[in-house]
């Protein structure tokens, strides 16, 4: 299958070009360096974006996610989570409230039920990144080739020619596409998406909070969508993600500072502490996505390339990091045995494994996106007495729990 305008001939090599150095493809690229594998990423920015020092409001990255202890555990193993933790802007959270705005349904969980340390931790993307980078650079079979746009893929049956924009073609044994929603090496590929957008954006900035937050997440379910208020590493700090339809969020994004926190604050109703510093706004559209196939000829899709998903539960970077993981691990044991590791047999055994965990949490974020967003008054009754059920069931909620830290 040849994808492109015109045959390039290559004469730089790599066993495996990584398309996207964000979190997802270099986590892929460090989970395999064992194979001794010569392994390329590539990217589209001139550099990464490294995380600041500064402690100061406006200076704390507005994107930032929620790890697993499951996700934790990997970066662990690919030796990036200690440098991580020694930034000092990791914010673990060891308890979780979530409630219905319409009603007088919540449920509360807490790591002591389950003996975790902490049921997840929020930290800024730059900081995982920069980590992740560092130990690339460290990696002697691993490299970056920044400031790289990807113009074409020339499929043959004995390897696929990469093709940038500029600058030498690459002759690779396999393709893995991690570059993202929008991703362009999936387009390449050919892979036909199933996508929509919920007509909605989300607002994410950086807020001031008192009381501090006692390493808290609180998230209200809204008509227009969920609010969260995601614990930083500094106790009183806290970034915000703020699901709204697009007229709405516009009007909030355009508000002055004082009118957005009496907006925010009405919607948190009370609940968990107040907000009383806001940074500067940003707005992200909301869109669900899923790759049909996640492989084709010496090609396959990870992370967010393959599936991007509402970021309500903050799932996606989770998703994606068990994506590189399974990846790696199936690559690295046809590899270990002498098998052709980039053959359909071995992309197959892994969208086996990742495609239904991924669908079903796709899934369930939509019904949880139209349960909370139906203002019909019985959906309402039975929302609330399914929150208050559950948070009145021990085993409920420790099976909420364990689904939700991985």
């Amino acid at each position: 299958m040849w994808h492109g305008e015109a045959v390039v001939v290559s004469s730089k090599q790599a066993d495996i070009v990584i398309v996207g150095a964000g979190v997802v493809g270099l986590s892929a690229a460090l989970a395999l360096a064992e194979t001794k594998l010569n392994i390329l990423v590539l990217d589209a920015q001139t550099s990464h974006n490294a995380p600041s020092g500064d402690r100061d409001l406006a200076k704390w990255a507005r994107r930032v996610t929620a790890l697993t202890p499951a996700s934790t555990k990997f970066l662990s193993e690919i030796d990036a989570w200690q440098s991580m933790s020694n930034s000092g802007r990791i914010g673990p959270y060891t308890d979780m409230v979530v409630w219905d705005s319409e009603g007088t349904g919540l449920i509360e969980f807490d790591a002591q039920s389950l003996s975790l340390e902490a049921l997840g931790y929020i930290v800024e993307s730059t900081v995982t990144t920069d980590a992740l980078v560092n130990r690339v650079n460290e990696t002697p079979n691993i490299s970056i080739q920044w400031d790289t746009w990807l113009a074409q893929l020339d499929f043959n049956e004995s390897y696929v020619n990469v093709v940038p924009r500029e600058g030498e073609a690459i002759r690779a044994q396999l393709v893995i596409g991690a570059d993202g929603g929008r991703s362009v090496s999936r387009e390449l590929a050919g892979i036909r998406t199933r996508q929509w957008s919920y007509g909605q954006k989300a607002i994410v900035a950086t807020v001031r909070v008192a009381p501090e937050h006692s390493s808290a997440c609180w998230q209200a379910f809204l008509p227009t969508g969920p609010l969260a208020l995601l614990p930083l590493a500094d106790n009183d700090l806290c970034s915000i993600v703020w699901s709204l339809d697009d007229s709405e969020a516009q009007t909030w994004i355009e508000s002055d500072d004082q009118a957005f926190l009496q907006g925010l604050n009405a919607a948190l109703g009370g609940r968990g502490p107040a907000v009383t510093e806001v940074s500067e706004r940003q707005l992200f559209p909301l869109v669900q996505c899923h790759a049909v196939d996640y492989w084709s000829d010496r090609f396959v899709l990870i992370g967010d390339a393959a599936h991007a998903i509402h970021p309500l539960a903050g799932q996606g970077i989770n998703l994606g990091l068990s994506d590189a993981q399974v990846l790696a691990a199936e690559l690295s044991y046809a590899h270990d045995r002498g098998a052709m590791w980039w053959a359909p047999s071995v992309l197959k055994r892994y969208e086996r494994q990742r495609k239904g965990d991924n669908l079903a949490m796709m899934a369930a974020m939509q019904a949880f996106k139209w349960g909370f967003g139906s203002r019909n008054s019985a959906v309402t009754m039975m929302r609330n007495a399914g929150l208050s059920a559950v948070d009145a069931l021990p085993m409920a909620k420790r099976w909420f729990i364990q689904q939700a830290v991985g």
